[in-house]
């Protein structure tokens, strides 16, 4: 009896072992797997064709005393890391939430099936999204796509940001997050570094040429590609000297504000006094650094909100990042020589009006009486007072400034390809916001929304622009053979790629605007 247990004993436990193997041997033969730095890097099987590395980290997560400190470089100290989830979004407001929930909510969709994230300050994780089939003789070109949010808000792999789709046709795509708002931005006496944000995407910019190759791409063929936000910080990506030869193009979407409205430091030195006096107002502070390091990220979050309501939040010059100010560099074309694709929306404010619009006090605001008058001249033929607003906003912020970066990318004998996206969805609900702020993200990574209408010209719209990016981002060229001719960019006529129910070359439709409010020259 004793033997017979025996050996019923060992018959298990050599099962379960076996068993335990065989599953073992199952999961990795169906799991990506790369191996970098000695650690094995698990990532998910997301279809027959496409591979996801999701949540890796790029630096060591900037909390505690590496609060408001350069990124650290992140050194695994497991032998197998597990890359099959996202992280959390760095720490934020409900900005973003919230303009998610509105277009929903407008749109006649539900709300409540916006996913939210856990955000965090521990949030420094990039994601990779690559073909299955991997040729190690012939490395992929690599996107590496940065959010938007006014750098208060946002995450890197919001519901339109996931890049199965550029895997599909053969990019590796990388999406990259930074630290957002006082935690990315802040500017203090008390804090020899700055520009905390943009050394984080720098940090991501290094580990991917230092480590993407092992996951089969280009290290020589990056493209940096950025949304609002994302293409502002792109901009400053362009003119810092820590980011030179990191990238080789840049594709810039609804960016350019960062031009037209230079950062002023002594305005954040100023914020930064009232925000650490906000937080220490009738307590006994020794050091008022290490005080606000020990504070958590919620009381700095809420006190954030109230000192910096308004602000934008941008890089500023700190004589290591940054070296003079951006408007100086695009100006003097003392930026990176780098291939450009760069465009806007035609509506781009038309979400953030109330029903009103004073188009005379812009004016008066931003721009000279001359400039006023010539103004009201080139648009004396539309009634709207919110559509002429909107013109004026959306040339000022975005289409100007981008016709400008073009501009001199050509003088730095580097070639720009510009595009104005027109394109209205189906509906009355979709005319009250036209081709609104953000509106060319779903068409870019084909991942339409489920609550937002959608036709055949939507469709073949969704398919022409992806091929025009993936072109981009594999040659520098987004024409190839199965999608319109797109004209590249010269000073002179200023070719425009328009993108809506129709796909044609034409001057930009906001060129007289922009030769009175910015000059292009």
């Amino acid at each position: 009896m004793h033997n017979k247990t025996s050996a019923l004993t060992l018959f298990l436990i050599f099962f379960f072992i076996d068993s335990f193997y065989l599953n073992h041997i199952s999961a990795q033969n169906h799991n990506p797997v790369v191996q970098i730095e000695n650690v094995e890097i698990v990532g998910n099987q997301e279809s027959d064709n496409v591979d996801s590395f999701l949540g890796i980290p790029f630096a060591t997560p900037p909390v505690g005393d590496l609060r408001w400190v350069e990124p650290q470089a992140y050194k695994f100290s497991e032998k197998v890391f597990n890359a099959q989830e996202f992280q959390p979004a760095c720490m934020q407001g409900p900005r973003i939430v919230n303009w998610y929930k509105r277009l929903i909510s407008d749109f006649d969709g539900d709300e409540k099936s916006f996913p939210e994230p856990v955000f965090s300050e521990d949030c420094l994780y990039l994601n990779i999204w690559r073909p299955k089939v991997i040729d190690q003789a012939k490395a992929l070109p690599v996107l590496v796509y940065i959010h938007g949010g006014s750098n208060i808000a946002g995450w890197s792999y919001e519901p339109n940001y996931h890049g199965h789709n550029y895997a599909e046709q053969g990019v590796i795509l990388v999406s990259i997050p930074y630290r957002l708002g006082v935690f990315g931005f802040l500017v203090h006496e008390d804090f020899d570094e700055k520009n905390f944000a943009l050394l984080d995407l720098i940090s991501a910019l290094q580990w991917i040429n230092k480590n993407i190759q092992s996951f089969g791409g280009n290290p020589n063929n990056i493209t940096v590609m950025g949304e609002s936000s994302g293409a502002n910080n792109i901009n400053f990506l362009m003119a810092s000297p820590l980011s030179k030869g990191l990238f080789q193009r840049v594709i810039h979407q609804s960016g350019g504000s960062s031009i037209s409205f230079p950062s002023d430091i002594s305005v954040d030195f100023k914020l930064g006094k009232k925000f650490e006096e906000s937080l220490t107002v009738g307590k006994k502070v020794e050091d008022t650094k290490d005080y606000l390091k020990s504070l958590s990220s919620s009381e700095i979050t809420n006190a954030a909100s109230k000192i910096y309501d308004g602000h934008y939040f941008a890089p500023v010059v700190d004589g290591k990042v940054l070296l003079r100010p951006l408007k100086e560099s695009v100006n003097s074309g003392d930026i990176h020589p780098v291939d450009l694709m760069i465009g806007s929306n035609r509506d781009e404010w038309s979400l953030y009006f109330d029903g009103e619009a004073d188009v005379d006090a812009w004016l008066e605001e931003e721009t000279s009486k001359k400039d006023s008058e010539e103004l009201k001249s080139i648009l004396q033929d539309i009634e709207s007072p919110i559509r002429k607003l909107d013109l004026l906003i959306t040339a000022k912020n975005y289409v100007c400034p981008s016709l400008k970066l073009a501009n001199e990318t050509r003088k730095n004998n580097k070639n720009a390809w510009v595009y104005s996206f027109e394109r209205v969805r189906p509906g009355e609900k979709a005319l009250k916001y036209g081709a609104f702020h953000g509106a060319e993200l779903p068409y870019v990574f084909d991942t339409h929304d489920e609550w937002l209408p959608f036709d055949e010209i939507d469709k073949n719209l969704t398919k022409i622009m992806l091929a025009y990016w993936v072109e981009f981002a594999k040659s520098g060229n987004p024409n190839s053979t199965t999608s319109p001719s797109w004209q590249i960019f010269s000073p002179e006529i200023q070719e425009t790629q328009i993108l809506g129910d129709n796909i044609y070359n034409s001057t930009h439709p906001s060129r007289e605007l922009c030769e009175v409010i910015f000059a292009i020259d």
